[in-house]
């Protein structure tokens, strides 16, 4: 598994280390399901690009960061 991102919308894409999430337990329960149905979509498509946390999630706020899961 291989971690990237920006420290801000300006900057460059760089390999992380380590990343913390701060979630509330909706926040987390809404993660989850995001990653479920990733993950069946992997399984039923050999090509699969990407997909993005902000359009699955249901409880979208402004600024929200965005996760994107890749193969």
């Amino acid at each position: 598994m291989n971690i990237y991102g920006y420290e801000s919308a300006e900057s460059e894409l760089i390999g992380l280390q380590e990343i913390t999430l701060q979630v509330s337990i909706d926040e987390l329960n809404e993660l989850i399901e995001f990653m479920k149905n990733t993950l069946l979509l992997m399984r039923e498509h050999e090509n699969f690009g990407s997909e993005h946390f902000k359009d699955f999630a249901v409880n979208k706020s402004l600024g929200m960061p965005d996760i994107i899961i890749s193969k």
